[in-house]
């Protein structure tokens, strides 16, 4: 199992209170409603960064990876590489690289066989119904979305909330700028864990205060002795829990 799944997993559960079984994350990180990544290719930058609440670390370039993941730590660092081959991942791998951030339309099948390396889908397009559940078989840890609009209509909402029941992954929405808590909250409601911020600390930590200030999820109607009215996610409970998002 990737670092990044296990952070999406404590902030999943952590957003409701519960014993999430792992290693205590800062205590910045295990009370946000969403996990805040940020994108550099400066390993100078990241102790920064860590101390700011970013989560995750994500890079485009194959030359700082091992770098960066030497300065994280036990942050996750993952790599956006649209067309990723098997050659490429032994690269990420060897670099201590935890997640690779893929297009399916151009990465090698045989880039994505080693179990250990995250799979997070680059999802930039509405695509049929059949493929979205055909990507729930592949164990994806996220997916990251185009930037939704601002503010969220319902029917964007739903859109994004399709992808997760129908793959039964979190998403991850990329931001150029912080968006307010209430927009945290909206897409939070929408099916999102993370945050995607560009590298700059003082963005990082005013997304983390605005994902802090996100109510925790509703407890659904069935918990307070009324009918359970949205469905469930399908899929393994052992990853993410159905009811986190």
């Amino acid at each position: 199992m990737s670092k990044l799944r296990t952070q999406l997993r404590q902030t999943a559960q952590g957003s409701r209170g519960r014993s999430i079984g792992f290693a205590s994350s800062s205590p910045t990180q295990s009370h946000t409603q969403l996990l805040v990544a940020a994108i550099t290719d400066d390993p100078a930058a990241v102790p920064e960064l860590i101390e700011a609440g970013a989560g995750a670390i994500v890079t485009t370039s194959f030359e700082v990876l091992e770098s960066l993941v030497a300065a994280a730590g036990d942050i996750p660092v993952g790599i956006r590489n649209d067309a990723t081959t098997a050659e490429d991942a032994k690269r990420i791998i060897a670099a201590g690289g935890d997640f690779i951030a893929f297009d399916h339309t151009q990465t090698h099948a045989e880039a994505l066989l080693d179990p250990e390396l995250g799979r997070v889908l680059l999802l930039e397009h509405d695509i049929s119904e059949e493929l979205l559940r055909i990507f729930a078989s592949m164990q994806l840890d996220a997916i990251i979305v185009a930037p939704p609009p601002q503010p969220l209509i319902v029917s964007n909402q739903v859109a994004l909330r399709r992808i997760v029941d129908l793959t039964n992954s979190p998403l991850v929405v990329p931001a150029a700028e912080i968006p307010t808590t209430s927009a945290l909250h909206a897409w939070r409601n929408s099916g999102t864990m993370a945050v995607l911020v560009p590298g700059d600390a003082d963005l990082v930590r005013a997304a983390v205060a605005a994902a802090l200030e996100v109510p925790p999820p509703r407890q659904p109607r069935d918990e307070r002795g009324g009918m359970a009215l949205v469905p469930t996610l399908a899929g393994d409970s052992s990853d993410l829990d159905h009811d986190d998002f």
